[in-house]
């Protein structure tokens, strides 16, 4: 398999969040954070911004390091090195995780999870570089594929809450066009009823709304009406650059266009609602930049 095939689930309680402020999720991946085409002035563009975000959550999206993918794996953990060879190689992954996990240590207490990609090491006891870097952390491993539920309770009482579910895959599906990009995204909504959808691995980078999807909703005591929900859908980006002079990589040699740098955000405002001068609970609004 590509990556470890895990499906995971998360519940993130956030109490006390006061109507009308927006709350900030914002998705980072594909980082390959030790690959000579690393654009470290662009992920230290978004580390400086991501630091200064007080009202954030942070969701990794995998592919942190460059090393290994599935073929380089084999070679390397099935017996095709040396024992000695393979006690350095992992003690050197150990540092460019520990490397990683200090320039993101302002994250700690706000990351909702890293999802694990198809790049990453692996380690005697069975765990993986992203399962270590989350240790590191403090955060969860959500595995390659993670359906997460945000419960947003309003200031001021403990019963009052909305909910935000998100479902998130590191990525499949390459996709040539821009619409050909984001199907793969698209069609998760044949897998999972959420709000928010979100893929890495293609290293494409947009978010935008798809289309409506009616509900009914209750309000007061027998009270019903006919609503909408909006979802939305986003690939959230990459910090690799495709063409570097003299480095050699496989986006050069199938002539492939080079990824846009950077992250996605999404803003999520919760509301109180009234109809008929009957408190119908909290909405949530969701709203994205790119």
């Amino acid at each position: 398999m590509r990556t470890d095939g895990t499906f995971r689930t998360k519940l993130v309680k956030i109490k006390s969040w006061p109507m009308g402020k927006p709350l900030q999720i914002i998705p980072f991946g594909d980082i390959h954070h030790d690959s000579p085409a690393f654009s470290e002035a662009k992920f230290a563009e978004f580390c400086n911004y991501a630091r200064k975000q007080k009202d954030a959550m942070f969701l990794g999206m995998g592919d942190y390091f460059d090393g290994y993918s599935t073929s380089e794996r084999a070679i390397i953990y099935d017996g095709g090195l040396h024992e000695s060879s393979r006690k350095r190689e992992e003690l050197a992954a150990k540092g460019r995780i520990g490397k990683l996990a200090k320039q993101i240590e302002f994250m700690r207490g706000r990351l909702i999870g890293l999802l694990g990609g198809n790049h990453f090491s692996c380690f005697p006891d069975g765990t993986t570089s992203d399962q270590v870097l989350a240790g590191m952390l403090g955060t969860t491993y959500l595995g390659a594929c993670c359906g997460i539920r945000l419960c947003i309770g309003r200031k001021g009482t403990e019963s009052a809450y909305a909910t935000l579910d998100i479902f998130a895959h590191h990525g499949k599906g390459g996709g040539t066009t821009a619409g050909g990009k984001f199907n793969s995204v698209e069609k998760l909504a044949n897998v999972c009823d959420a709000d928010i959808y979100l893929m890495g691995d293609n290293h494409a980078r947009g978010v935008f709304p798809m289309g409506d999807r009616l509900k009914l909703e209750g309000c007061g005591k027998g009270g019903l009406r006919v609503g909408s929900k909006t979802r939305w859908i986003g690939r959230t980006g990459s910090f690799l650059r495709a063409y570097v002079e003299n480095e050699s990589s496989y986006v050069v040699d199938a002539a492939m266009s080079p990824a846009t740098l950077g992250w996605i955000e999404l803003t999520v405002t919760p509301k109180r609602v009234k109809r008929d001068g009957k408190d119908c609970g909290i909405e949530l609004e969701i709203g994205a930049k790119q």
